[in-house]
Formats: C-alpha cells, sequence, structure tokens
C-alpha cells in the first residue's frame, strides 16, 4: 500500500512546485526614469507620477518617482502605455509618453529600466472647447446621433483669423488600436479622417475675437422642435458653421455659414464623428496651393497593414502644422488606445457615460481675466477635459 502511494504524492508535490513555478512568473518588475527636456534639467522629480496601463484589459497602475526620478513597479506581463502627466508649482506642464512597452515575467534577478522623456506643454491659441458627438435617445426613444458638433475657443488675449483653418477627425476612428501608431509612434506626419473640412476666406475674413467661440455642425438645424422634434437633443439652427456639402446627407440651415469640404475619402456621404470616441483636430495648411496640396500623392497614404484600402487615401498633416487635438476613448479599457503622437496628445478622454447619453466632453475652465474665461490647455485630454451637459442645452 506505501508503494503504491509513492507516485500519487510525488505527483502532487511536482504539480505544486509547479503551481509555484507558474506564480513566481505571473508577475514583472521594471523601473521607468523620468528624464527632463534639455533646458529643463534644474526641475525636481518631487511630485512626479508614472502610469502604467495595460493596453489589452485597461489595468492601471501608478508609482510616485524616487529623487533620482525613478518610478518602481511590479505588475502582470502585458503591452504597456507609461506615461507622465506633470505641472510644477510654477504652472508649467510637462508630458511624456512610451507608446508601447512589452513587459515580459522576470527569469533573473536583474529589473529592466526604461527611460520616459518629459517635454514641455505647449499653450494653443485656439482650442477645441467642447465637442459633442454621443448623441441622445430620440422622441421615440431609439438612437439618435444626426445632431453632433464641436465648438472652437480664442484662448489668447489676440485676435485669431479663421480663414483657411480646417477640422478634421483622425484616423483611425474605432475602438481599437491606431495601424498608424503601430507603424510608427511617433507619427510625423497625422492621417485626416474621411471628412476634411476647411474654413472659407481671404486671410482676415473671419476673425475670432480674444474669448470668443465659434461652433461647427454636422447637421446645423433645429434638433428639438419642428420635423425632428428630439426634446433631449439640442438647438443647432442658430450656429456659426455647419459641416455641409450640397453632394452629402448633411442639412443646414438658412443662416448658417457653410464649411469648405476640402476632401472626401471613400464612399459614406453622411459625415458624423465617430461613435467611438473621436480624435479631433484643428490645423493649418501653410501652403499657397492648397488644393494642389491635397491633390498631390506624395500627401496622401492608405491605412498600413491590413487595414489599406488603396481607394481610400488619406490626407497626411505634418504634425507641426496641427494647432490643436482631443482625444477620446468610449471605455476604461480603450485607455491605451492612441490615434496622434504624445506630443500632440499625451492621454485620452475616457467618455464614459455610454452612448446616447445626451452629454459632451468639454474643456475645464481654468482662470478668469479681465472678465474673459481662459480654459486648460496642457496636451492632455485625460486631465483637460470632462464630461458635461452640452454648452448650448445651458
Amino acid at each position: 500500500m506505501k508503494q503504491n502511494l509513492i507516485f500519487p504524492v510525488f505527483l502532487l508535490i511536482t504539480l505544486l512546485l509547479g503551481a509555484c513555478s507558474d506564480e513566481e512568473t505571473t508577475s514583472c518588475g521594471v523601473n521607468v526614469q523620468v528624464v527632463f527636456s534639455e533646458g529643463a534639467a534644474t526641475e525636481s522629480f518631487d511630485g512626479i507620477k508614472v502610469v502604467l496601463t495595460n493596453k489589452t484589459g485597461g489595468t492601471v497602475y501608478t508609482s510616485a518617482c524616487s529623487s533620482a526620478g525613478v518610478a518602481a513597479f511590479v505588475v502582470e506581463p502585458g503591452d504597456y502605455a507609461a506615461s507622465v502627466h506633470y505641472q510644477t508649482t510654477t504652472g508649467v506642464v510637462f508630458n511624456g509618453r512610451i507608446e508601447s512597452l512589452s513587459l515580459l515575467p522576470n527569469t533573473d534577478e536583474a529589473v529592466r529600466t526604461v527611460k520616459l522623456a518629459l517635454t514641455q506643454a505647449k499653450t494653443n491659441a485656439l482650442v477645441i472647447k467642447e465637442v459633442y458627438y454621443d448623441g441622445c435617445k430620440g422622441k421615440a426613444g431609439e438612437d439618435y446621433d444626426f445632431d453632433q458638433y464641436i465648438t472652437l475657443y480664442n484662448n489668447s488675449d489676440e485676435t485669431i483669423y479663421l480663414d483657411g483653418l480646417c477640422v478634421a477627425e483622425v484616423d483611425f476612428s474605432h475602438g481599437i488600436g491606431s495601424p498608424w501608431m503601430e507603424l510608427d509612434p511617433d507619427m510625423e506626419r497625422i492621417p485626416a479622417g474621411y471628412f476634411t473640412w476647411q474654413f472659407p476666406g481671404n486671410g482676415q475674413d473671419y476673425p475670432l475675437p480674444s474669448g470668443a467661440e465659434t461652433t461647427i455642425a454636422t447637421n446645423a438645424v433645429n434638433h428639438t422642435a419642428g420635423e425632428y422634434g428630439h426634446q433631449n437633443s439640442v438647438n443647432l439652427s442658430a450656429v456659426d458653421w455647419g459641416f455641409y456639402h450640397p453632394t452629402l446627407k448633411n442639412v443646414i440651415a438658412p443662416d448658417v455659414k457653410p464649411m469648405t469640404m476640402l476632401l472626401k475619402v471613400g464612399t459614406s456621404n453622411n459625415s458624423g464623428f465617430s461613435m467611438w470616441g473621436p480624435t479631433v483636430m484643428v490645423f493649418a495648411l501653410p501652403v499657397s496651393d492648397v488644393p494642389a496640396y491635397v491633390a498631390d500623392p506624395a500627401n496622401r497614404e492608405m491605412e498600413p497593414d491590413f487595414w489599406g484600402d488603396p481607394n481610400e487615401m488619406f490626407l497626411m498633416v505634418p504634425r507641426e502644422w496641427i494647432i490643436d487635438c482631443v482625444e477620446c476613448v468610449s471605455a476604461d479599457a480603450d485607455a491605451g488606445v492612441k490615434r496622434v503622437p504624445a506630443v500632440l496628445d499625451n492621454e485620452p478622454f475616457i467618455f464614459s457615460s455610454g452612448n446616447y447619453s445626451g452629454k459632451s466632453f468639454v474643456r475645464k475652465k481654468s482662470v478668469a481675466t479681465n472678465g474673459r474665461s481662459v480654459y486648460q490647455d496642457t496636451n492632455n485630454s485625460a486631465e483637460d477635459m470632462e464630461i458635461s451637459v452640452p454648452l448650448l442645452k445651458q
């Protein structure tokens, strides 16, 4: 009998040892060394926190830096994004991000150290103040997203001219990782999505004074009355601009000015923002012949990898031409989803209200100067934006 027990006992011990071995390999250590950009080397590391976000499951880990600027982590294996958003006591903001950090179980005592460079955030004169893309419940309880809009705001103390500026949603819009970012996390050129719209004008026809704003609607009509009658929606019949072109399904009220459709990619005839959470950018095209620039094959690309369609050639906008950009994703699990590099927007805003909630995301008000509102602009949507009732309903 005792001999018969030898094998089962040996098997049990083997399984237990195997389980311990597996448990020991289900975590890994990593040190993130924060490095300031040139010219900011005297900044203290006190108060700086590094955030690791698991790009698959959305799990978030946070660790404070030591006096030497090192944040230590012990996390589950996986593919991570590492980010820092830090504001000094004098109000200077630094951001930094590593887009893809593959962490494997530790097999020895050596802990990997990676460097994360911080750059000072650029304050924009023209900012995206609000994006209402989520839609609402219609008069019969149906999903209604015909009423989207965005608002731009002059955050400076000088007049800005809108003439020639462009607005577009950044491709790739769905709630998954961008193939453009996977190909090149630094992205010297940013892909404008399926529609690129431009303000008309010859240079100084459309001034936006200090502290003023302008709103552009996908369908610039009163969605709360008349043939629409959706009480949960918004009256957009009195906005300044409409994303309108006679070849599209979009509609526009008589007194609303139409934007110029600079480029349309694909077959859709309904211009609207992604319901998975859009990334929206405002940019300039500082060239003498804009139509020629847009038509030039050197300035167009199809989506990389298996997403690519040779019939869909997107406009590639040099990163330095982008004036402002805000990112949004629709769930915590998508916190690691990025469509633009960190220098444009460090972390996406998580719109957690669910689809057709009737809510928008708006930029937080920072201070008031001489009666003029100033909005927070740290190139970090996760910190700069918040969920709100659409401002046009207030």
